[in-house]
């Protein structure tokens, strides 16, 4: 008699929408960040943005808010308090310090119902034990911290009316008096006031505005904190909607005493806009400002505490769907005392702040930093944590942040020329005109005037007078000599040098007088800041060099020089200079040689180009010369063999590529693979970047060795940039480029955006410069006529909790080893995963790569071994992904090939594929023989053999009915001969059978007709999720549908098909919803007895559920199966999309579940 086994499920990680965020101070004068993710509450380290500790607040239902009193006396008075739905949580500092020394887990039992959805709860700062919170139909309840949950008091308080809400606001203005802002469903503002009393029942209140002009539902009102004015005290609301305005409403006494009329009892219509009333109270916003791409979710003044109302601005934050957050400053105007406030104002946009992913920013929070600063955090749908620094409009203005290494910042009285840009605490501007520069330093009387006379005889008419044509002088070229000089060249071929620091310093260099016009009208200027040195050349050929604040002709070359590329080696410390001339059939490799203060520039070679090769930019590989071109095709050379190039890569695709802009080799420390391949990057101006391999193959017969180069990677970076270069600093790569009219730095490990400028897009003369370790760098531009200096130190923002995908995960895939997860969304993107076995609090699924080739939706996912990964969704997409670990960088991810059979318009989409090796495949993952079937949204199937890159032959075809198919697996293939089967939207298993020619090379036969063996209808309604398992001498076939219904159908394993269907076993209302994820769990994950199985579930009703299946045989071969649930629990993953198992080891699995957000689940049988 085998022994009964228990299984018992917990959760283990989850990435989620971060619905809820608040700041809090603790006695030690610190701060963490407390953030809702699904039920758990997550304790983060401000400063070093680590998890500290997590606890479980509710039991299946997630966070929605927190609220935290910081001036706390007593242990036992109320400090913290969490709500979601409709359950509220009370915490007094001395159970909220229990959780944050890590005594409590879970407080799941601490929670107290509520009869309503509590939109917003407000801390009594009168009282140590109470708080108020609103309900979605315009009630507030009174809560009073008791000694246990069960000695909580809730009482309802009087409310003037019973309107569905669809966002409110709370603010305690005294002990007996609370001002709720109430935002309907039907376009309305209602703003009343609520008065406490001792007993609930003796409560009132007041209504005090109706506000009416938003075009759709109000989803977000915000009361500012008290405002001073010559009036005395009053307040402003902020109120945004479905119509993406955002609008301020004035809330002072007077405005109460003109609108005293329009607020008395009536009846109303219901429905947006005015509703008939055309009083002054409808049309009475003081501003409106249209934001955002899409709807805004949620509005709030930047401001704690009461702020003066002078002529300085007050600062409002928006937060859209959009997933971007806007900051806005309101400009009013008060009138003398003896009038009433105005009624007009303007709100102005003066930043947006863009580092969240997909769709929404779920929750805000925000924080004094000094007196001009705030601390604002945001939670996205993508599960990502954000800081960022804003500055307050409405407070002194900051001065100019000093760069690094200065200890003092600069002072206006010693600026000297130019204006101060925007500053912040990370990035500070300056700008300067030419005639500035010049006149300040006195340089028009040393070098002549700015505006240079060129008369122009005319050639037609010889005796008419010469005409005189005035050229202005003007900036031209820019390079970074060092972290500290800026060297730039003017259209009249003046060098000027500054000195970057507190005191910005302008002075001239001069050229040596045998080359003093060498740089008129055209100058070509690369900077070698890792040695201070600055080249220069213009159309006579000659090469200057600046260095150590001299200026000397030290090169030549024949023709007109076109470009020069600096080619640096920090590891071999060698730095190389390449130039090329306009229309040159070659280029020219430089060499600098120090010793001491001495500069040498050494010529290295001239190197022949291949025909139609324009040189775009070049770097030096293993000690192999590297050229881009134009065209996105590649030159490898040696010294040795300088006239013509040793290998050229050329794109494969017929369509040619951008131009390479940057070459540069990976960090050498594991650079190297286990072949003796080297790899390097290259970026392009089409926003990809590629990795390639460079491998040289010794051939024996022929004693002569080959070199073979291969594209191993290739990526575009989210915010899709003309990039213009790359560098490495350490193992963290970054790029730069532009986005429209921003230049961005991106950190693409790390995927975050490190600095942004609007400067107007990439037609203009600019230059770069990170400092290296530092996280700082300098960027330079001109733009009308003016230079700019914008310096940033460290990153735009700080990534507190790493996220994921930003819309619904549909699809999921674990490869066969274990070692990686991809994931693909609605947002077209795939993310690939490695999963950490290890108990790890901070990661324990760590984001490798990111892929964005899809132009829709991702519908299905599926690795073969741990070198391919297949991808198909919408417009017919269906490629073939080659995987493998590059040393020095990561996982490296090409698109090895597309499906070749798409229609004319590209209107189906590929709803499900599977892919299986073909029997006496070798196996090797470089050399697959492949079978791939694919169902699509018009009920085709297609079968093809593939067999390498963009090698599909098609070897079978079928149609299914009317119905779309929804699922499609090989059951099983045995030589030349495959077994499929399908599910469809009528809610009906398909067998197919197909025979086909397993070797197409020798020939290419005509496709086959697959053959419809038998059909039966196992669910009422679509089959939604599909899963398949041996089990001793059967194949199960699992089945989730539209009609929640599980079902097992057993499939014998015999030499042929049989033409009967199979039986199959049905379990009405397996769940409360439609299942959309199925996955057995094999017995050696499990550890569970021979003889069942185990088979996960998930569906809409966010239940994950543990099945056991046991399958038994009687002496006739009658065939019962046994379906019994044996653990279920609620997860925070709404609209589950997929489920895959991970097997860890023999004692237990894990279970990975993927919808809008992402969670893992172990499963152990004892």
């Amino acid at each position: 008699m085998s022994m009964s086994m228990t299984t018992s499920i917990k959760h283990d990680h989850l990435v989620n929408p971060i619905t809820a965020l608040e700041f809090y101070h603790t006695r030690a004068d610190t701060f963490l960040i407390l953030a809702g993710e699904g039920p758990f509450l997550k304790i983060f380290d401000t400063k070093e943005a680590k998890l500290l500790h997590q606890c479980e607040i509710f039991n299946g239902q997630p966070l929605h808010g927190i609220t935290v009193r910081d001036d706390v006396d007593h242990g036992l008075d109320l400090q913290v308090v969490i709500w979601g739905r409709s359950s509220l949580t009370l915490l007094s500092r001395r159970d909220f310090e229990q959780i944050l020394d890590q005594n409590v887990g879970s407080v799941i039992d601490s929670a107290i119902p509520v009869s309503d959805w509590i939109l917003d709860v407000a801390i009594s700062p009168f009282d140590a034990v109470s708080c108020v919170l609103v309900t979605a139909h315009n009630t507030v309840i009174r809560a009073r911290l008791g000694h246990s949950p069960q000695a909580h008091v809730l009482e309802t308080l009087h409310s003037p009316s019973r309107s569905i809400l669809y966002s409110a606001h709370l603010a305690w203005e005294s002990l007996s008096q609370v001002l709720v802002a109430a935002g309907t469903v039907f376009g309305e503002i209602l703003v009343w006031q609520c008065f406490p009393s001792d007993e609930a029942s003796s409560s009132t209140s007041r209504i005090l505005f109706t506000f009416t002009g938003h075009e759709g539902s109000i989803f977000g009102v915000n009361i500012s904190p008290p405002i001073i004015d010559s009036h005395g005290i009053t307040r402003l609301l902020a109120s945004c909607s479905d119509d993406r305005t955002i609008r301020v409403w004035n809330l002072s006494a007077e405005s109460q005493d003109s609108q005293r009329a329009a607020t008395t009892a009536q009846a109303r219509e219901t429905g947006f806009g005015e509703n008939g009333i055309h009083t002054e109270c409808s049309r009475s916003y003081l501003a409106m400002a249209m934001g955002h791409a899409s709807r805004i979710w949620r509005v709030r003044f930047l401001g704690e505490q009461s702020t003066p109302l002078g002529a300085s601005a007050i600062s409002i934050l928006s937060f859209g769907e959009d997933s971007a957050a806007q900051q806005w400053a309101l400009h009013f105007e008060t009138t003398p005392a003896t009038s009433h406030p105005r009624s007009s104002g303007r709100l102005d946009q003066l930043h947006t702040f863009a580092f969240h992913s997909g769709k929404h920013i779920w929750s805000t929070a925000v924080r004094r930093n000094g007196h001009s600063k705030a601390i604002l955090i945001t939670g996205g749908a993508d599960g990502k944590i954000s800081s960022y620094e804003v500055t307050t409009p409405s407070w002194p203005a900051a001065v100019e942040t000093p760069l690094p290494g200065n200890t003092s910042p600069p002072s206006p009285d010693k600026q000297g020329p130019g204006k101060q840009g925007a500053s912040d605490g990370l990035t500070w501007g300056r700008s300067w005109e030419l005639d500035e520069i010049l006149e300040d330093f006195a340089l028009k009387s040393l070098v002549g005037n700015s505006v240079i006379e060129h008369p122009i005889s005319n050639a037609s008419h010889p005796d008419s007078p010469e005409t005189t044509i005035v050229l202005k002088d003007g900036f031209n070229r820019y390079a970074f000599v060092s972290e500290k000089e800026l060297l730039a060249t003017t259209t009249y071929g003046r060098v000027l040098l500054c000195d970057i620091g507190p005191k910005m310093h302008w002075s001239e260099v001069r050229l040596p007088e045998s080359g003093s016009g060498d740089l008129r009208s055209y100058s070509v200027v690369v900077g070698f800041p890792e040695i201070g040195v600055t080249c220069l050349a213009g159309a006579n050929g000659s090469i200057h060099v600046y260095h150590q604040q001299k200026l000397l002709k030290l090169g030549q070359v024949e023709g007109k020089v076109a470009n020069m590329f600096k080619i640096i080696d920090l590891q071999r410390s060698t730095f190389k200079l390449l130039v090329t001339t306009l229309g040159g059939t070659n280029v020219t490799l430089f060499s600098f040689e120090l010793s001491g203060a001495q500069l040498r520039l050494v010529e290295n070679g001239v190197y022949n180009l291949p025909a139609k090769f324009v040189v775009t930019s070049a770097g030096n590989i293993n000690r192999m010369l590297v050229m881009g071109s134009r065209s996105g095709s590649l030159a490898l050379y040696t010294s040795r063999s300088p006239e013509s190039p040793l290998r050229i890569w050329k794109h494969p695709g017929s369509v040619p590529r951008d131009a390479i802009t940057a070459i540069t080799s990976l960090p050498c420390s594991d650079a190297s693979g286990d072949d003796g391949s080297e790899y390097f990057l290259t970026t392009s101006r089409d926003g990809l970047y590629s990795i390639f391999s460079t491998t040289i193959i010794q051939d024996i017969s022929m004693n002569a060795a080959q070199l073979m180069v291969r594209q191993v990677h290739q990526c575009a970076p989210p915010p899709r940039l003309i990039i213009e270069a790359g560098w490495f600093e350490g193992e963290k790569l970054f790029l730069h480029g532009f986005k429209g009219k921003n230049f961005v730095v991106w950190d693409e490990t790390e995927q975050c955006e490190v600095t942004s400028v609007e400067c107007g897009g990439s037609h203009r003369s600019y230059a770069y410069s990170p400092i290296r370790g530092s996280g700082c760098g300098h960027f330079v531009y001109t733009k009308a006529s003016k230079i700019y200096l914008h310096s940033h130190r460290g990153s735009s923002h700080k990534i507190v909790k790493a996220g994921g995908h930003g819309r619904e995960i549909k699809a999921c895939a674990v490869s066969e080893d274990q070692s990686l997860i991809a994931t693909g969304a609605e947002d077209t993107a795939i993310r690939i995963w490695q999963h950490n076995k290890t108990p790890n609090l901070q990661n324990p699924l760590a984001c490798s790569a990111v892929i964005q080739r899809h132009s829709a939706g991702i519908q299905h996912l599926q690795w073969h071994g741990s070198g391919y990964l297949f991808s198909s969704g919408g417009n017919e997409e269906f490629f073939v992904w080659a995987v493998e670990q590059i040393p020095g960088f990561g996982i490296g991810i090409i698109c090895e090939a597309t499906c070749p059979d798409s229609s004319e318009d590209r209107d189906l989409r590929v709803m499900d594929f599977h892919v299986t090796a073909l029997p006496n495949s070798s196996g090797h993952q470089k050399n697959p023989r492949l079978l791939v079937s694919l169902a699509y949204s018009d009920s085709t199937i297609r079968t093809y053999i593939y067999s390498g890159p963009d090698s599909f032959h098609l070897v079978c075809t079928g149609r299914y009915t009317s119905s779309c198919l929804t699922q499609i697996r090989h059951v099983w293939i045995k030589d030349d001969e495959a077994n499929i089967v399908t599910t469809a939207t009528d809610g009906r298993l398909a067998l197919w059978k197909g025979c086909f020619d397993s070797d197409p090379r020798s020939g290419l036969p005509e496709p086959v007709q697959l053959t419809l063996v038998s059909v039966r209808r196992i669910h009422q309604s679509a089959i939604k999720s599909l899963d398949l398992m041996r089990f001793n001498d059967e194949i199960l076939i699992a089945t989730g549908g539209d009609d929640n219904a599980l079902a097992i159908s057993v499939l014998p394993i015999s030499s042929s098909m049989t033409t009967a269907m199979p039986p199959c076993f049905i379990l009405r209302s397996a769940h409360a919803a439609a299942i959309t994820g199925l996955c057995f769990l094999h017995n050696h994950a499990t550890g569970c007895r021979e003889g069942s199985v185990k088979l996960a579930s998930t569906g809409n009703d966010q239940k994950i559920t543990v099945w056991s299946v046991n399958l038994d045989k009687d002496r006739r071969g009658n065939l019962s199966l046994d379906i019994k649930k044996t653990r279920d629990a609620f997860t925070p993953v709404a609209d589950v999309g997929d489920v895959a198992s991970l097997a860890v080891d023999n004692h237990g699995g894990k279970i990975l579940v993927v919808g809008n957000g992402m969670e893992v689940w172990e499963v152990v049988c004892q």
